[in-house]
């Protein structure tokens, strides 16, 4: 396995724009395909379990969209340090602050984890489920610190070049959470454990723990090929970074949860209108969410690209913008017709019997119709990333309670529409889409370097 010069994969071309997007959609899917094999492996345990765990898994989400933001800050700093060449300086500084966040999000985890069951209760869940549920996020929430770390060191990887070393990270974890699935759940060692749940959650995070010596000794190869010497970071430095690092992480994983919440809470408004309407936004949403995966994965590939030169002044940040760009709007613009297209067979694949198919494609038409907004509130909140701005997503994020919510609630309780409660989620992109334009042009897009923190 060879790799390219440390400077060659900074350069922004077609080539090197599309491998990277290519190597995220890959990484996307497998991501999915981790959670998707979890449940069809505790599916033949009945009905209980597959519920337990579903609903596990998607309070698992939020909780862990939020330490994600750890990760992404940590990205945009690394992607402008390997733009200007200063991987050696700044990566021993910025690794340390990101451990003491990362310390500070785990015991958060362990805090969240002691509420779970009494907040599962409060909120009148399933008495016979709670305690499942209970068990899984128990040990998941506890499990922060693999996790997190897996995250970093894929992205490290990815930012320094060794695309396909990320991706062949993952695929260890991939398989080895299904043999421990299988092994937990279908063994006598399940009887190591309170239920099948707490079986899974282990299987995910010692999946996620092998991967951290296989990520790390990708890396120790990577920076000896590439010969960099990195200097023991003072004390000083790294308070100084986590000081920075912290707000910051915390701001972009606020906003990480309230995007997932405008997203949520009008499926669960819509449920009020009876099961054939959550079934048929239950299809448009799979169909919706796997397609999202294409531009999202170039979404990440111009966050990392527009990275390389962070720093830089107005000429090069405006013509780095304006590339990258291009590139994922093309992109986008294609996929998006073809899904329209093939749209009615994409339901039909996905729509099992009972499920009102006209009623579905009109859902994923709603999702559809703000993609372009969609398209530039994504793409401009990567680029505010890169800066650190993680104070402005955070509160453009607040929208999705002031503006999003309220108009799905009315959408659905007033005007008896489920298409316009997913639809008006676009005035929401719209608004953000163009106050970070606002931002990114008064403070960055200017005739000086940006003095990021």
């Amino acid at each position: 396995m060879t790799e390219s010069t440390p400077a060659d994969h900074t350069k922004l071309t077609g080539r090197n724009f599309a491998g990277f997007a290519g190597m995220m959609l890959l990484m996307e899917f497998i991501i999915v395909g981790m959670g998707a094999v979890d449940l069809l492996m505790i599916a033949p345990l009945g009905v209980l379990h597959i519920a337990a765990l579903g609903l596990g898994d998607l309070v698992s989400i939020a909780v862990f969209s939020f330490f994600v933001g750890l990760v992404h800050a940590y990205a945009g700093r690394l992607a402008v340090a390997e733009g200007k060449q200063e991987l050696a300086q700044r990566l021993p500084v910025l690794a340390g602050a990101a451990v003491l966040v990362l310390l500070l999000f785990q015991l958060l985890g362990y805090l969240i984890g002691l509420g779970m069951g009494p907040g599962l209760d409060a909120i009148g869940q399933d008495a016979e489920i709670v305690p499942f549920v209970d068990g899984y996020l128990d040990i998941r929430l506890n499990g922060i610190i693999p996790a997190i770390l897996v995250s970093a060191i894929g992205v490290t990887l990815r930012t320094c070049g060794a695309k396909t070393q990320a991706s062949a990270v993952l695929v260890v974890g991939f398989v080895a959470n299904i043999v421990f699935n299988y092994v937990f759940l279908y063994t006598e060692a399940l009887g190591f454990f309170a239920s099948p749940e707490t079986g899974v959650a282990t299987a995910t995070v010692l999946a996620q723990s092998l991967m951290l010596p296989v990520g790390a000794g990708f890396l120790l190869r990577l920076f000896r090929k590439r010969q960099e010497r990195f200097a023991r970071p003072r004390g000083s430095e790294v308070v100084a970074e986590f000081r920075s690092l912290a707000p910051t992480s915390c701001g972009i994983g606020a906003r990480h949860i309230n995007d997932y919440m405008s997203a949520t809470l009008p499926i669960l408004f819509i449920g009020t209108m009876g099961a054939g309407a959550v079934a048929a936004t239950a299809v448009a949403t799979k169909v919706y969410t796997l397609y999202c995966r294409i531009p999202q994965s170039c979404f990440e590939a111009a966050f990392v690209f527009y990275g390389y030169v962070g720093g830089a002044a107005k000429s090069v940040l405006v013509r780095r913008c304006r590339t990258v760009m291009a590139y994922s709007g093309i992109t986008t613009a294609v996929t998006t017709m073809v899904v329209l297209l093939c749209s009615p067979w994409l339901i039909m694949a996905f729509a099992g019997e009972g499920v009102d198919r006209s009623m579905a494609q009109i859902m994923f038409f709603a999702y559809m119709i703000s993609m372009p907004a969609y398209f530039f509130d994504q793409l401009l909140a990567r680029f505010l990333a890169v800066h650190q701005r993680g104070n402005v997503l955070f509160s453009v994020s607040i929208l999705t309670y002031v503006v999003a919510i309220p108009l799905a609630w009315y959408s659905v309780f007033v005007l008896d529409s489920a298409f316009l409660a997913i639809a008006s989620r676009g005035v929401v992109f719209v608004l953000s889409a163009l106050y970070f334009r606002k931002i990114l042009r008064r403070d960055y897009w200017v005739e000086r370097e940006p003095q990021l923190v």
